[in-house]
Order: C-alpha cells, then structure tokens, then sequence
C-alpha cells in the first residue's frame, strides 16, 4: 500500500488537472469561435470607421466594432469564471494569410472602406490567450506553471 499509494494519488491528481485543463481549453476555444461568429455577421472593417456616412442607417451600413467582438467574448466566458488574458482581432483579409499573424497592407480587405463590392468575401481572425493553472504541485514542476493557452478561430463572411 505504501508503495502504489503515491503513485495512485499522482495519477488521480493528475487526471484532475488534465480534465480541468481540457475543460478551459474547450471554453477558451468556444469563447473565440463565439467572437469569430459575431465578427462575420456583420460588415466588420477592423479598428478603422468605414466610409458610410451618418445619414445612412444600420441597414445600409451595417458595421461590427472591435468593442462588440470583444464582449462577445467575454459573454461567452461569463459563467465559466475564465477570464482571458488578452482578445485581439486580425482585420479582414483574403485566403493568402495563414492564422500565424494579422494581415498586413498587401492582404488586407478594405471593402467598404473603399467601396470595392467585388470582394465579397473575407476572412476575420480572432485569438484568445489564457493562462492556466495547475492545482497539483508536483505537475506544476513537472510542466510548468501557469500553462500558457492561445487559440485561434479564423472564419470567413458568406455576404
């Protein structure tokens, strides 16, 4: 018994932290498409005011905020008690860039801030990061402690 308790506790310990580090990935993970989602449903033009004028309504500029994609992440997280570590969101941009980083001036999107209607379609990124904790202290030696999450969700208007 003394022998194959250790081992037993470390396992079940360990169990417990992998279950909750999968859990909080899984909300991180849906938190982000969450914010994804409601960045495409809407003309999203990134941090910038698009070129509609004040007279036109939200039917004929229908324009999502940076603010609104954040709080949808943040709602997204509200009764999991995560709270992310940063929200950052890539402005639109064409099929040439991969989710490693944010577009840059050669594939970045500016439809209606340029009144371009032939690109129709565009992709929004949006990435999460989280720091987690392990409540084991021998598996916070092991890995390291706090467990550095990010993801990333990338998806594409249908407009």
């Amino acid at each position: 018994m003394a022998m194959v308790l250790p081992l037993l506790a470390f396992l079940t310990f360990g169990l417990l932290d992998f279950g909750r580090a999968y859990y909080f990935q899984v909300s991180v993970t849906n938190a982000a498409r969450e914010g994804a989602r409601v960045s495409i449903l809407n003309i999203y033009t990134g941090p910038q005011t698009p070129n509609c004028s004040s007279a036109n309504s939200y039917a004929t500029c229908p324009v999502q905020t940076d603010a609104n994609i954040v709080n949808a992440v943040y709602n997204e997280l509200t009764y999991s008690g995560i709270t992310p570590n940063s929200v950052s969101i890539c402005p639109p941009h064409d099929s040439s860039m991969s989710t490693a980083g944010c577009p840059d001036g050669s594939n970045r999107i500016d439809k209606w801030v340029s009144g371009d209607t032939s690109q129709q379609n565009y992709y929004v990124t949006v990435n999460v990061k989280y720091d987690f904790q392990l409540f084991t202290p021998l598996m916070q030696q092991l890995v390291g402690n706090p467990i550095h999450m990010s993801v990333s969700v990338q998806m594409r208007t249908n407009y």
